[in-house]
Parts: C-alpha cells; structure tokens; sequence
C-alpha cells in the first residue's frame, strides 16, 4: 500500500515537472503519462477525482487560466492512459461500441394524405428553387446569417417550436 509520504513525493515530482524553466507548462496528457503511477496509487489509496484535483491545485497544477482542472478532463485524460496501457485503444472495436444499445419501440408510419403530399412537394420544391438561384449555393432559411436581426431568431425559434410539434405527434 501507498503511504502518504510516497504520495506527496510524487505529488512534489509532478509538481516540479509540470512547469517549465521560463514560465512554460507541461500538457497534460504528458504529466499524466511521466505519472501515471502516482495517479494509479492514488486511486487504490481511495482518492476521488475531486481529491486529487485538490491536491493537484495546491501543488500549481492548474488549467491555463489558472483554474483548478476539471474532473471529466483529469478523468478523461488518466482514462485514455489507462486504455493505452491495457492496449484498448489498438483494437478495431472499442468495447462501448460491443454493447448493443436497446431497440426503440417502433410505431407504424400513417400514410399522408395525397393532397397533404402534394403540398408538401410543392413546398419543398419552391424552397430550392428559391435558394439555388444564388450562385448555386444552398442556404437553410432558417439559420440567420452573420448580424440577423432579432427577426431571424424568431424564425428559428418558431421552425423550433414546429418540429417539437411535429416530433410529439409522432411519439
């Protein structure tokens, strides 16, 4: 078992390799490769994320803006290390993607009606004649260009509100 001494050396050598001689500062994801048996042992010792960040931050570890490191980007970062280690990221199928995710129930599409059909045809045909015309460029009406006026998120917002309608008589 790791002892606190053994903890705090190491925490002292990761401090000491994090920063550069000028002001300069070590990535992350090479700190934790130089350490990652510190963070190994401290995970067996019991430490949270939010420990070792505690720790991490009094010692001058930080994010670039001085703040203390996230969880998800220390966990994240200690966890493709750890895959690396064990080899999980060289095979072809990661093991989240061997999961099967559970089948949604399907509903049975109604048919349309012809003459709703026939509308919605003619919609959508007027909607890319009317935007192609320009140079062959495809613009979505609903995605307000650069300084849209309070207009065009009003058009977003109700094409919004429309297709939650849409999707809840669906369900």
């Amino acid at each position: 078992m790791t002892t606190n001494k053994e903890l705090e050396a190491g925490l002292r050598a990761i401090a000491a390799d994090f920063h550069f001689p000028g002001g300069g500062r070590k990535k992350l994801s090479k700190l934790v490769a130089d350490h990652f048996a510190w963070f190994e042992a401290a995970a067996r010792r019991g430490m949270s994320w939010p420990d070792m960040i505690r720790l991490l931050t009094a010692a001058g570890v930080t994010d670039r803006g001085g703040a203390p490191l996230s969880v998800g980007t220390l966990s994240s970062t200690v966890w493709r290390k750890r895959a690396e280690a064990d080899g999980a990221l060289d095979r072809p199928v990661r093991q989240a993607a061997s999961i099967p995710s559970r089948p949604k129930a399907r509903k049975e599409a109604r048919p349309m009606p012809a003459k709703a059909a026939s509308q919605k045809q003619s919609a959508g045909a007027s909607h890319i004649a009317k935007n192609v015309g320009g140079g062959g460029r495809v613009r979505h009406p609903t995605v307000p260009a650069e300084g849209a006026g309070p207009s065009a998120k009003k058009d977003v917002l109700a094409f919004m509100q429309r297709t939650r309608n849409v999707r809840r008589k669906s369900e």
